[in-house]
């Protein structure tokens, strides 16, 4: 039986690259280092993309989590 549950699914994913969709059109890319139950995010060497267009990067990001609309491993 496969635990899908949301955080099971980020536990899973951990060190892994991820895509995260934020409202407003921005969208993160990069390796998910850490989370908590409310959703905020602790990501490294991130790259934003807003409206599709790559923007900026970063070494770390902290992703407060009421602005995730979803994580794609």
């Amino acid at each position: 039986m496969t635990d899908n549950r949301p955080l099971t699914i980020l536990n899973n994913n951990l060190g892994n690259n991820v895509i995260v969709e934020l409202k407003y059109g921005k969208e993160y890319r990069g390796k998910l280092d850490g989370y908590d139950p409310h959703l905020n995010l602790v990501m490294e060497d991130v790259k934003e993309f807003i409206d599709g267009e790559k923007t900026r990067e970063m070494d770390e990001a902290l992703v407060r989590g009421d602005n995730v609309v979803y994580v794609s491993p």
